[in-house]
Protein backbone atom coordinates (compact mmCIF):
# COMPACT_ATOMS: atom_id res chain seq x y z
CA UNK A 1 0.00 0.00 0.00
CA UNK A 2 1.36 3.41 -0.97
CA UNK A 3 2.13 5.61 2.01
CA UNK A 4 -0.11 8.68 2.19
CA UNK A 5 1.38 12.14 2.47
CA UNK A 6 1.05 13.64 5.96
CA UNK A 7 0.45 17.35 6.47
CA UNK A 8 0.60 19.38 9.67
CA UNK A 9 -2.08 22.08 10.01
CA UNK A 10 -2.65 24.40 12.94
CA UNK A 11 -6.42 24.45 12.33
CA UNK A 12 -9.00 22.55 14.39
CA UNK A 13 -9.62 19.08 12.92
CA UNK A 14 -13.00 17.31 13.12
CA UNK A 15 -14.55 14.37 11.30
CA UNK A 16 -16.88 15.24 8.40
CA UNK A 17 -15.75 18.88 8.27
CA UNK A 18 -14.01 20.98 5.63
CA UNK A 19 -10.86 23.06 5.84
CA UNK A 20 -10.00 25.88 3.45
CA UNK A 21 -6.29 26.29 2.88
CA UNK A 22 -4.82 29.69 2.04
CA UNK A 23 -2.66 30.49 -1.00
CA UNK A 24 0.61 29.46 0.66
CA UNK A 25 -0.82 26.19 1.95
CA UNK A 26 -2.46 25.49 -1.41
CA UNK A 27 0.86 26.01 -3.18
CA UNK A 28 2.50 23.55 -0.81
CA UNK A 29 -0.23 20.96 -1.40
CA UNK A 30 -0.24 21.22 -5.20
CA UNK A 31 3.28 22.30 -6.22
CA UNK A 32 5.44 20.76 -3.51
CA UNK A 33 3.48 17.63 -2.54
CA UNK A 34 1.93 17.22 -6.03
CA UNK A 35 -1.60 16.50 -4.80
CA UNK A 36 -4.59 17.11 -7.05
CA UNK A 37 -8.38 16.97 -6.68
CA UNK A 38 -9.39 13.55 -5.37
CA UNK A 39 -6.06 12.85 -3.67
CA UNK A 40 -6.10 11.44 -0.15
CA UNK A 41 -3.79 12.65 2.60
CA UNK A 42 -3.39 12.50 6.36
CA UNK A 43 -3.64 15.60 8.53
CA UNK A 44 -2.63 16.27 12.14
CA UNK A 45 -2.29 19.32 14.38
CA UNK A 46 -0.48 17.90 17.40
CA UNK A 47 -3.64 18.12 19.52
CA UNK A 48 -6.59 16.14 18.14
CA UNK A 49 -4.96 13.15 16.48
CA UNK A 50 -4.67 12.23 12.81
CA UNK A 51 -7.42 12.42 10.18
CA UNK A 52 -7.91 11.13 6.67
CA UNK A 53 -8.58 13.95 4.24
CA UNK A 54 -9.55 14.34 0.59
CA UNK A 55 -8.66 17.23 -1.71
CA UNK A 56 -12.19 18.15 -2.81
CA UNK A 57 -11.33 21.28 -4.83
CA UNK A 58 -8.24 23.22 -5.78
CA UNK A 59 -7.39 26.59 -7.31
CA UNK A 60 -4.48 29.03 -7.24
CA UNK A 61 -6.07 30.95 -4.37
CA UNK A 62 -7.33 28.16 -2.14
CA UNK A 63 -7.69 24.43 -1.62
CA UNK A 64 -10.56 22.75 0.20
CA UNK A 65 -9.87 19.59 2.18
CA UNK A 66 -12.77 17.34 3.24
CA UNK A 67 -11.99 15.53 6.47
CA UNK A 68 -13.27 12.00 6.78
CA UNK A 69 -12.60 9.69 9.72
CA UNK A 70 -10.01 9.95 12.47
CA UNK A 71 -7.25 7.43 11.81
CA UNK A 72 -5.36 7.79 15.11
CA UNK A 73 -6.05 9.32 18.51
CA UNK A 74 -3.61 11.88 19.82
CA UNK A 75 -0.73 10.31 21.73
CA UNK A 76 1.08 11.80 24.70
CA UNK A 77 4.43 13.45 24.09
CA UNK A 78 7.48 11.88 25.66
CA UNK A 79 8.52 13.53 28.91
CA UNK A 80 12.03 14.27 27.64
CA UNK A 81 13.47 17.72 27.02
CA UNK A 82 16.74 18.40 25.24
CA UNK A 83 18.81 21.33 26.48
CA UNK A 84 21.57 21.95 23.97
CA UNK A 85 24.14 24.57 23.05
CA UNK A 86 23.35 25.31 19.37
CA UNK A 87 26.03 24.37 16.84
CA UNK A 88 26.31 26.39 13.66
CA UNK A 89 24.74 25.99 10.22
CA UNK A 90 23.68 22.64 8.84
CA UNK A 91 24.79 20.85 12.01
CA UNK A 92 22.05 22.64 13.97
CA UNK A 93 19.50 21.66 11.31
CA UNK A 94 20.69 18.04 11.52
CA UNK A 95 20.39 18.02 15.32
CA UNK A 96 16.83 19.40 15.24
CA UNK A 97 15.73 17.05 12.47
CA UNK A 98 17.11 13.81 13.90
CA UNK A 99 16.13 14.48 17.52
CA UNK A 100 12.58 15.29 16.37
CA UNK A 101 12.47 11.96 14.52
CA UNK A 102 13.54 10.15 17.70
CA UNK A 103 10.81 11.83 19.77
CA UNK A 104 10.95 14.34 22.62
CA UNK A 105 8.79 16.97 24.30
CA UNK A 106 10.80 20.17 23.88
CA UNK A 107 14.03 21.72 22.68
CA UNK A 108 15.75 24.23 24.98
CA UNK A 109 18.58 26.22 23.35
CA UNK A 110 21.15 27.09 26.02
CA UNK A 111 23.73 29.82 25.50
CA UNK A 112 26.79 28.90 27.54
CA UNK A 113 30.10 30.75 27.84
CA UNK A 114 31.62 28.74 24.97
CA UNK A 115 28.56 28.64 22.69
CA UNK A 116 29.47 30.10 19.29
CA UNK A 117 25.99 30.22 17.72
CA UNK A 118 24.16 32.67 19.97
CA UNK A 119 21.26 33.62 17.71
CA UNK A 120 19.03 31.03 16.06
CA UNK A 121 16.25 31.41 13.51
CA UNK A 122 13.29 29.93 15.39
CA UNK A 123 10.88 30.14 12.46
CA UNK A 124 13.19 28.11 10.22
CA UNK A 125 13.87 25.53 12.93
CA UNK A 126 10.14 25.17 13.63
CA UNK A 127 9.62 24.33 9.94
CA UNK A 128 12.30 21.63 10.24
CA UNK A 129 10.52 20.23 13.31
CA UNK A 130 7.17 20.07 11.51
CA UNK A 131 8.65 18.49 8.38
CA UNK A 132 10.40 15.89 10.54
CA UNK A 133 7.14 15.05 12.34
CA UNK A 134 5.34 14.70 9.00
CA UNK A 135 7.99 12.33 7.64
CA UNK A 136 8.50 10.25 10.79
CA UNK A 137 4.78 9.50 11.30
CA UNK A 138 4.59 11.33 14.64
CA UNK A 139 1.57 13.07 16.12
CA UNK A 140 3.35 15.13 18.79
CA UNK A 141 5.19 18.23 17.65
CA UNK A 142 8.07 19.21 19.96
CA UNK A 143 8.16 22.76 21.28
CA UNK A 144 11.13 24.99 20.52
CA UNK A 145 11.57 27.23 23.55
CA UNK A 146 13.29 30.59 23.64
CA UNK A 147 17.05 30.57 24.14
CA UNK A 148 18.27 30.82 27.73
CA UNK A 149 21.63 31.70 29.16
CA UNK A 150 23.18 28.87 31.14
CA UNK A 151 22.50 30.80 34.34
CA UNK A 152 18.82 31.34 33.45
CA UNK A 153 18.50 27.68 32.45
CA UNK A 154 19.66 26.50 35.88
CA UNK A 155 17.34 29.00 37.58
CA UNK A 156 14.37 27.70 35.56
CA UNK A 157 14.73 24.13 36.81
CA UNK A 158 12.17 22.72 39.22
CA UNK A 159 12.89 20.52 42.22
CA UNK A 160 11.54 17.38 40.48
CA UNK A 161 13.51 17.84 37.28
CA UNK A 162 16.56 15.67 36.66
CA UNK A 163 19.20 17.00 34.29
CA UNK A 164 21.16 14.18 32.67
CA UNK A 165 24.47 15.70 31.65
CA UNK A 166 26.49 14.02 28.89
CA UNK A 167 29.92 14.68 30.39
CA UNK A 168 33.09 14.16 28.32
CA UNK A 169 35.11 14.12 31.55
CA UNK A 170 33.02 11.41 33.23
CA UNK A 171 34.05 7.77 32.84
CA UNK A 172 31.10 5.80 34.23
CA UNK A 173 28.25 5.03 31.82
CA UNK A 174 25.58 4.92 34.53
CA UNK A 175 22.58 6.24 32.57
CA UNK A 176 20.50 3.11 33.25
CA UNK A 177 20.96 3.52 36.99
CA UNK A 178 20.16 7.24 36.83
CA UNK A 179 16.90 6.59 34.98
CA UNK A 180 15.81 3.81 37.36
CA UNK A 181 16.53 5.97 40.42
CA UNK A 182 14.66 9.02 39.09
CA UNK A 183 11.58 7.53 37.41
CA UNK A 184 9.27 10.18 38.84
CA UNK A 185 11.35 13.01 37.40
CA UNK A 186 10.99 15.00 34.23
CA UNK A 187 14.16 14.25 32.30
CA UNK A 188 16.20 17.00 30.69
CA UNK A 189 19.15 15.90 28.57
CA UNK A 190 21.92 18.49 28.63
CA UNK A 191 24.52 18.54 25.86
CA UNK A 192 27.20 21.19 26.03
CA UNK A 193 29.16 23.00 23.33
CA UNK A 194 32.10 21.37 21.58
CA UNK A 195 34.48 23.50 23.63
CA UNK A 196 32.84 22.11 26.79
CA UNK A 197 31.36 24.26 29.52
CA UNK A 198 33.55 26.85 31.18
CA UNK A 199 35.21 26.06 34.53
CA UNK A 200 32.66 28.27 36.29
CA UNK A 201 29.74 26.48 34.62
CA UNK A 202 31.22 23.06 35.39
CA UNK A 203 31.54 24.05 39.04
CA UNK A 204 27.87 25.08 39.04
CA UNK A 205 26.90 21.72 37.53
CA UNK A 206 28.99 19.87 40.10
CA UNK A 207 27.36 21.67 43.02
CA UNK A 208 23.75 21.29 41.78
CA UNK A 209 22.23 17.97 42.90
CA UNK A 210 19.71 18.05 40.06
CA UNK A 211 22.54 17.45 37.55
CA UNK A 212 23.48 13.79 37.03
CA UNK A 213 26.59 13.03 34.97
CA UNK A 214 26.87 10.10 32.58
CA UNK A 215 29.29 9.03 29.88
CA UNK A 216 28.80 8.41 26.17
CA UNK A 217 32.12 6.61 25.88
CA UNK A 218 35.75 7.53 25.39
CA UNK A 219 35.39 9.20 21.99
CA UNK A 220 35.00 12.96 21.82
CA UNK A 221 31.69 13.58 20.00
CA UNK A 222 30.36 16.58 18.13
CA UNK A 223 27.51 18.22 19.99
CA UNK A 224 24.85 17.03 17.52
CA UNK A 225 26.19 13.46 17.71
CA UNK A 226 26.11 13.58 21.50
CA UNK A 227 22.53 14.87 21.48
CA UNK A 228 21.32 12.10 19.17
CA UNK A 229 23.20 9.36 21.03
CA UNK A 230 21.89 10.56 24.41
CA UNK A 231 18.31 10.68 23.17
CA UNK A 232 18.52 7.19 21.65
CA UNK A 233 19.80 5.78 24.95
CA UNK A 234 17.22 7.55 27.10
CA UNK A 235 14.31 6.57 24.84
CA UNK A 236 15.48 2.95 24.96
CA UNK A 237 15.75 2.92 28.77
CA UNK A 238 12.36 4.58 29.27
CA UNK A 239 10.52 2.35 26.79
Amino acid sequence: MEKKIRIFLSETLEENSKITLNREQSHYISSVMRLDTGSELLLFNGIQGEFLGLVSSHSKKETIISLRNKTRDQSKSKNILLAFCPPKGHRLDFLIQKCTELGLKSFIPVISDHTINRKINKDRLKKIIIESCEQSDQLCVPDLLDSLSFKDFTHSLGSKETVLFADINFSANNLKELVQNNKESKFILLVGPEGDFSSQERMQIKEDKRFKNFSLGKNILRSETAAIASLVLLNYLLN
